[in-house]
Parts: structure tokens; sequence; C-alpha cells
């Protein structure tokens, strides 16, 4: 059962992995190493994703077995929470303040525009579900916890 586990954890790896090259390749092609949030954007991929897949597929998880790391994970997002806040504020400040439009000068006004916006969208979309989820994700490891202590009462 565990083995079955373990290969589904390194199916959803995979399945992150793709979904970020995915969600990263139309930067990547246009802008090439002219991007600065290289790493906060994958970080918020990283995160959403798997802190996702924590929340609604636990009992599908090796984790779930494995009350210290459950511990863990109750605390674990308190840093996440800060780092979460700061990229995003970077990403936020470097936008009202340079604009998007900076790095993107050497693309025709159109493709400007239009990546402009997804780059935009993009970070919005993963940063949130960052974040939602991460907020989340302690109560549903006190919820798992409290399972597993008491289980058998009613």
């Amino acid at each position: 059962m565990i083995g079955k586990k373990i290969i589904l954890e390194f199916v959803w790896w995979i399945v992150t992995v793709v979904i970020a090259i995915a969600a990263m390749l139309p930067i990547y092609s246009k802008l090439g190493a002219n991007y600065p949030f290289y790493k906060s954007n994958l970080a918020f991929i990283i995160i959403a994703i798997t802190f996702i897949r924590y929340i609604f597929l636990l009992k599908h998880h090796w984790v779930s077995a494995a009350k210290w790391i459950k511990v863990i994970f109750v605390f674990l997002p308190i840093p996440i929470f800060f780092y979460l806040i700061d990229a995003f504020y970077e990403f936020q400040a470097y936008s009202d303040e340079v604009g998007l439009g900076a790095m993107l000068t050497e693309l025709k006004y159109p493709d400007q525009s239009s990546l402009g916006k997804y780059i935009r969208a993009e970070m919005i979309l993963f940063w949130s579900a960052a974040f939602l989820s991460n907020a989340f994700m302690p109560f549903r490891m006190i919820i798992s916890l409290w399972r597993e202590i008491n289980k058998g009462t009613h």
C-alpha cells in the first residue's frame, strides 16, 4: 500500500513539473533570462499544487500515516506565509514602480501587452492558490491528527 502511495506522489510531482513548465514556457520563450521572478513564480506554483493536493487528497498520500510530518505541516505554513507575502510584494512593487513593460521592451507592442497581462494573471492566480492553500494547510493537518488520535471515538 505504501509503495502505491509513493508511486502516486512521484506521479504528482511529474504533473507539478509539467504544469510549472507549461505556465512558465510562454514567459521563457519571449523573455529568456530577463524575467526576474522565475524563482518566486515557480515557488508559487509548487506550493499551490502541493498544498492543494495535501488538503484534498491526504488520505491517498503517505503523509497520512506519519504523525510527526503532519505536526511539521501545522507549523511549516508560518515561514511560507512570510515568503509568499514578501515575494508577491516584490512583484507588485516592481509592477507598480518600474512596470512590467520595462522587461518587455524588446517585444512588439501587441506581444508586450498580451505577455504583460499573462504574467500578471499567472502570478496572481498561483500566488492566490498558494496563499489560500497555505492558510488552510494547518487546519487540515490538525483535523487529520485529531481523527488519527481519536480513532474509534464518536
